[in-house]
């Protein structure tokens, strides 16, 4: 029964994650480029025979991830260079909203 609270609890938690890290990179990403980033990180564990860590690993993966988008000069590179044939389409959306939120006047 335990197991089953925690796989029901992960969910919910990627949610504040996806929200807190939306709150905190607003000036530099958009919440679709953060929102993609933090799904990205948690498909492959979505899985997972223990999720007790799940969370904590998709926070870590994505906040590399995200502060990695923000230093470089082509924040869509990164996506580009981890996109496989199953995560394509989305990755290539994430990069389209991020060229776009680039290329926007401030």
């Amino acid at each position: 029964m335990g197991a089953n609270t925690a796989e029901a609890a992960v969910p919910d938690t990627i949610q504040e994650l996806t929200d807190r890290l939306t709150a905190s990179y607003a000036n530099l990403l958009t919440a679709a480029t953060v929102q993609g980033v933090v799904q990205d990180c948690y498909q492959p564990l979505s899985n997972a025979r223990i999720p007790n860590y799940v969370p904590i690993l998709v926070e870590h993966n994505s906040r590399t991830k995200l502060q990695q988008l923000t230093r470089r000069s082509d924040p869509t590179a990164l996506l580009r260079e981890h996109s496989d044939g199953t995560r394509g389409h989305s990755i290539t959306r994430a990069c389209r909203r991020v060229r776009v939120a680039l290329t926007r006047p401030a």
